[in-house]
């Protein structure tokens, strides 16, 4: 089910939050948490029979495994006994071998049969929705029980853990410190309406951050995808522009709205998104980007494998492994491995220029002053490249071959100089704007069919750059007459574009 579609915004969650709040209201604990869990796996089951029964299975054979983990501590009286260690390593590896199983299969039979010259059958598995997202969950959840930081938990708090419908099919990827204790207060504290009506605010941010812009952008990605041989220089540049902003607008509009929805039940999620395109570098930019997949590959394999503690050489080992982990998490194909590889590299340079810059001897205050100029011109020029470089190295990333990113390279360079193809701008050409276009005879006058294209992209930059992200609007948000005026406006307008809508880029993953 999508979060931008009518059976949920008019039938699931107005039911769910009905019989959600007045179980909560009569204080029926378990009853609250179990009607949340129902309809938790409704939502995730309504996409495909067969997922929910993936995912439960999940769910029964992770609790297991908690279970034999708490029981071998107990053995030692709290000391880390080996049948502990074993079972949780049982584990993390059982479940790395299920994800492996239906994202990497495939493609590790394709290249068997490509270095050996086999012909192992493809098994064209299909891929179910947010398998990356709720695995990562539960083996995050596994080893935190192994290190003892989780004392004890109901099956019915684990499996509202795992299936809590606002981030479980595109996260954030959240751990048990952050979720339980608010679990734990279902059905005992009242309404916050502040925070019920700046989840409403939040989500209908979400809402228009995917069905108003980014697919807007979408548009003029797939059809430029679609064309590679035939992009200009100018169509290529575009494309590469306009996908890292369907890519941005996307992903943050899905976690805003996951955000929002939490805040309705009076859950808070953690932020994975803070303006990354502001960032000045790329270390910035991984603090900003998808932070909830950078903390868990942060806690479970950089400081396991050693962190900054064993020298820089190791350090910057770490740190490759991290990043290269990362695009295969992201999906089976060469062209994540080289979109890792791209931002890995870059992010150990900036690191090793960091750690020079910070050895070298500070100047003195007054010389800070004098170059208050420069440093602000290092700002803009950093913030420029990270963007243009991530914009660039996400060629690979949404690419179907390396072929393909790579013609659309050759075509940036070679394509030529042109107006940029009707077919790319037209998506731009909005219904309700181009009416008004037509109002004040705007469409009569030389390449009228890119003026919308243009004044959307300028003004989607503009806000990218300068204006505060949702997160940060929603937290300002007071409830009011004119505040309720524009939130119902702006949810109208994407209830009426829901159309022509898509799902989420992340369900890929």
């Amino acid at each position: 089910m999508l979060f931008n579609s009518y059976i949920f915004l008019f039938l699931f969650l107005p039911l769910c939050l009905g019989g959600y709040y007045l179980l909560a209201r009569c204080q029926k604990v378990k009853p609250a948490k179990l009607y949340l869990t129902g309809f938790s796996l409704w939502f995730y089951g309504y996409f495909n029979p067969s997922y929910l029964l993936i995912m439960l299975f999940s769910i029964l054979f992770n609790y297991a495994f908690f279970r034999l983990i708490i029981a071998a501590r107990g053995e030692k009286h709290g000391r880390i006994p080996g049948s502990s260690r074993f079972w949780m390593t049982v584990g993390v590896i059982s479940n790395l071998g299920v994800l492996f199983y239906f994202k990497y299969y495939d493609f590790f039979i394709e290249n068997v049969n490509a270095v050996f010259d086999t012909s192992f059958m493809l098994k064209g598995i299909l891929l179910p929705l947010g398998i990356s997202f709720f695995t990562f969950q539960q083996i995050g959840f596994v080893v935190d029980a192994y290190r003892g930081e989780i004392e004890g938990c109901s099956f019915l708090d684990y499996a509202l853990f795992v299936s809590f419908f606002p981030q479980l099919i595109a996260g954030p990827i959240v751990n048990h410190s952050e979720m339980m204790p608010q679990f734990a207060q279902i059905g005992r504290r009242k309404m916050d309406w502040n925070q019920f009506t700046s989840g409403v605010y939040l989500f209908t941010l979400g809402m228009v951050k995917k069905v108003l812009v980014a697919d807007t952008f979408g548009k003029a990605v797939n059809w430029g995808y679609s064309n590679v041989p035939g992009l200009t220089g100018v169509d290529s540049a575009l494309l590469i522009l306009f996908y890292v902003l369907q890519l941005y607008f996307d992903f943050s509009g899905y976690c805003n709205m996951a955000r929002g929805l939490g805040w309705l039940f009076g859950i808070e999620i953690p932020v994975n998104f803070n303006s990354p395109y502001k960032a000045v570098d790329i270390v910035d930019f991984w603090k900003r980007w998808h932070i909830t997949l950078s903390r868990f590959f942060t806690r479970y394999v950089y400081i396991p494998l050693g962190g900054n503690r064993k020298g820089r050489g190791r350090m910057y080992g770490n740190l490759f492994m991290i990043y290269l982990l990362s695009g295969i998490w992201h999906g089976a194909g060469w062209t994540y491995v080289l979109w890792s590889v791209t931002q890995g590299v870059l992010y150990i340079l900036t690191r090793m220029w960091q750690i020079h810059q910070k050895e070298k001897k500070v100047g003195s205050a007054a010389a800070g002053e004098r170059n208050l100029f420069a440093r602000k011109a290092v700002t803009v020029g950093g913030t420029f490249f990270t963007f243009v470089y991530f914009s660039f190295t996400c060629v690979f990333f949404r690419s179907e071959t390396v072929g393909q990113a790579l013609e659309i390279f050759r075509r940036l360079f070679t394509g030529g100089i042109a107006a940029p193809a009707v077919s790319m701008t037209e998506g731009f050409n909005l219904d309700e704007f181009w009416y008004v276009m037509k109002l004040l005879h705007l469409d009569r006058l030389p390449y009228s069919q890119m003026y919308l294209c243009g004044v959307i992209t300028l003004v989607t930059l503009v806000v990218v750059f300068a204006a505060p992200n949702a997160d940060e609007a929603a937290a300002r948000f007071k409830p009011g007459v004119w505040n309720a005026f524009v939130t119902a406006g702006l949810f109208l307008w994407c209830v009426l574009s829901l159309a022509g809508v898509s799902s989420f880029l992340y369900f890929n993953f």
